[in-house]
């Protein structure tokens, strides 16, 4: 992976901050197009250094990807907040031919229930 100022910041942005859009990563990073900035996400996604996480249509959040950040995640559907998960073995019969990637769970929060 070829590397340069805004991947670095990207990566050091993501280690400090869980789940940020394209969006608030560019508000950090001014001096820079969006476009770069979107340019540098979609290179760091390829090459694994950090994970796209679906919320919903449209909620596209990023986040560091390493061993120690092996989680997943619960999304409230009253409010929106998103907890983290601990990473759970999956081994029921229909998913043991799958490479699960990420798991993302959704209910009502306890503030909500």
């Amino acid at each position: 992976m070829r590397t340069n100022i805004y991947k670095d910041k990207i990566i050091k942005l993501l280690s400090r901050k869980h789940l940020l859009s394209i969006a608030d990563i560019h508000k950090t990073l001014p001096e820079a197009d969006y476009s770069t900035v979107y340019r540098n996400i979609e290179q760091l996604t390829s090459d694994k250094k950090i994970k796209k996480v679906v919320l919903d249509k449209g909620v596209v959040l990023y986040e560091i990807n390493n061993e120690q950040n092996n989680h997943d995640h619960f999304v409230c559907n009253d409010c929106g907040s998103v907890e983290e998960l601990e990473r759970v073995d999956i081994d029921l019969v229909f998913l043991k031919n799958h490479n699960i990637t990420d798991v993302l769970v959704r209910g009502v929060c306890q503030g909500c229930n």
